[in-house]
């Protein structure tokens, strides 16, 4: 039965081929790209894996974690070696539970014809732009589009109440995007499919044949490019791609075969089947781990709370949209409340910036009557927007702008006689997915968060967001329209107001009353974003998962290396940093 219960899988490093040219590290001759930079044991890692683990992913360890280069380098080795590990460890399991079927054989080919698609949008977009072709529906062989309105993923509930039991809801099923639905009795028949089966001509999108044509053989000119380094004896375009090919299926085939030992491990260690419902329930062990992972997070904000004499600070810190644990938070709300909101913001054109400054500078406007220049210049009727694909993401160049004005308008009549909060959501972000340029709230799994006295937001974004709330006579989800003008934008914010942040318990005692069988009632009455849909109790489900799994492949690891320190060859790999 394939399931996918753990929200957090281990970060695939070693999969992508890097081929474009926008990468931190471009793949080059001066060291040898098979030349050994680590070995531990009999695992050895090659300055090619380093680069692509590094490029997919291993950044992130300098840009948001504030590892040095050469520290980012070597845990991502570190990555490298642990995965290769846990794979060699699964290679020689001979239990069935963890034996890939046909649909993860299908999976696999899905993600290897994938990867070989985004390495060839690079090369469409180019010759599109050659051909004066519009780009849009570069590659990939998905004949339905997603469902409009839907760039950010909303969260599945996982869970509901049967009898007293928290049942798990397998929705693998639904989420799973496997456009491949064949049957394979091996990975050498997926292998063979995928490698025969592969057909440009039908994975890129449109008519033109020759732009198929030209981008495919720039893919492959790469291609050869990156294996000129090996020397291969055979470097026709069929033996060039079927190497890349075979490349990308086995780590892909790999990644299925952890993917099933964490979905294997974790229904073994956090759920349990009930003969009488014919589903998965939560087990009672790790209900209790929940409850003590919300109440460890929730006393130590008791803690800090009692430990910080001017309130003003903590406050402060609650309302940070970089501390996630505002929405597990203690306090007093005679003192702060938390107002929850979301925003479209548009921001002023560089023409309607660069006019406002040569006005300011012109000595022929003053007083009042530059005042009102800048009120015409920047008004909501001279500030356009423009709609974006939701494809793509991209701006759509022969789409026609909307005035701030006229699209405030549309989402007043839009939410007008709406009274539930998922409904009034969902019709908010229909514009805010097309037209807003605060990316971060789009993919945002949490709503941003004002204090009732304390905020990190903007004044005027503030006052707004405040006024919503109306000291708690306003209504969740009414929305307005705010001006901004600071050293990093100038535009305007159409903001809804969500809710509030509440206690879930007033105090330590009331905390204790917290078990097994209220741990679910409880936490789910709270969400971290309406828009995201997810729950405390799943929040905490998720990290209680994600932990237990943790240990689990931490402990394999560890037993199967023995020890075994890793050798790191800085020679060749010290240029990287």
């Amino acid at each position: 039965m394939k399931k996918k219960i753990a929200t957090l899988l281990m970060v695939l490093l070693m999969t992508l081929t890097v081929l474009t040219g926008c990468n931190l590290f471009s793949k080059d001759n001066s060291l040898a790209l098979n030349s050994i930079v680590a070995t531990n044991g009999n695992i050895s890692v090659t300055r090619e894996e380093l680069i692509n683990a590094y490029n997919n992913g291993g950044y992130y360890y300098t840009s948001y974690y504030g590892y040095t280069q050469e520290e980012a380098l070597k845990k991502t080795i570190d990555e490298i070696v642990d995965q290769k590990y846990l794979v060699k460890y699964l290679d020689g399991l001979t239990n069935s539970k963890y034996t890939l079927d046909s649909d993860d054989y299908c999976k696999v080919v899905s993600d290897t014809w994938a990867y070989i698609d985004k390495s060839l949008e690079v090369y469409v977009k180019e010759v599109r732009e050659e051909f004066g072709l519009k780009n849009t529906e570069l590659t990939t062989g998905q004949d339905e589009k997603k469902p409009e309105f839907a760039p950010q993923e909303s969260y599945t509930t996982k869970f509901y109440v049967d009898n007293g039991k928290v049942v798990y809801i397998d929705n693998s099923e639904e989420d799973d995007d496997v456009t491949v639905h064949e049957s394979f009795a091996s990975q050498e028949e997926a292998k063979q499919y995928a490698l025969t089966k592969y057909d440009y001509t039908k994975r890129i999108k449109g008519d033109n044949l020759d732009l198929k044509k030209v981008a495919w053989t720039r893919y492959l000119t790469s291609l050869k490019s990156n294996q000129s380094i090996y020397k291969y004896s055979d470097m026709s375009d069929s033996a060039v791609f079927s190497r890349q090919m075979t490349k990308m299926f086995e780590s892909n085939l790999d990644a299925q075969k952890i993917a099933k030992f964490q979905d294997v491990e974790t229904v073994s260690n956090g759920l349990y089947f009930d003969d009488t419902l014919k589903s998965y329930v939560v087990s009672e062990s790790t209900l209790k781990k929940i409850v003590d992972s919300y109440s460890d997070k929730f006393k130590a904000n008791i803690a800090s709370y009692d430990s910080i004499s001017n309130k003003t600070s903590y406050y402060k810190n609650l309302v940070n949209t970089s501390n996630r644990d505002n929405y597990v938070y203690f306090g007093n709300s005679s003192e702060e409340t938390l107002i929850t909101c979301t925003h479209i913001l548009i921001k002023l054109s560089e023409d309607q910036t660069k006019l406002m400054s040569s006005r300011k500078s012109d000595a022929q406007w003053q007083g009042s009557a530059l005042e009102a220049e800048l009120n015409r210049i920047r008004s909501q009727e001279n500030t356009f927007a423009k709609e974006r694909d939701l494809e793509t993401g991209f701006e759509i160049e022969d789409a026609e702008p909307i005035s701030v004005a006229d699209l405030y308008s549309n989402v007043v009549a839009s939410l007008n006689g709406l009274t539930d909060i998922e409904e009034i959501t969902r019709t908010f972000n229909q514009y805010l997915y097309k037209y807003n340029v605060d990316t971060g709230i789009i993919n945002a799994k949490y709503d941003y968060v004002v204090g009732t006295k304390n905020t990190v937001m903007v004044d005027s974004f503030t006052q707004l967001v405040r006024d919503l709330y109306d000291e708690g006579n306003g209504k969740v989800g009414s929305v307005g329209i705010t001006y901004e003008e600071n050293d990093n934008y100038s535009g305007y914010h159409i903001v809804m107001y969500t809710g509030t942040l509440n206690n879930l318990f007033d105090s330590k005692s009331q905390l204790e009353d917290l078990d097994t069988s209220n741990v679910f009632q409880y936490l789910s009455s709270q969400k971290t974003s309406v828009s995201y849909n997810q729950t405390l109790f799943e929040y905490f489900y998720d990290n209680v998962v994600k932990d237990i799994y943790s240990t689990i492949k931490k402990n394999t690891i560890d037993s199967y290396k023995n020890g075994t320190p890793t050798n790191y060859q800085y020679g060749n790999f010290s240029d990287m940093y």
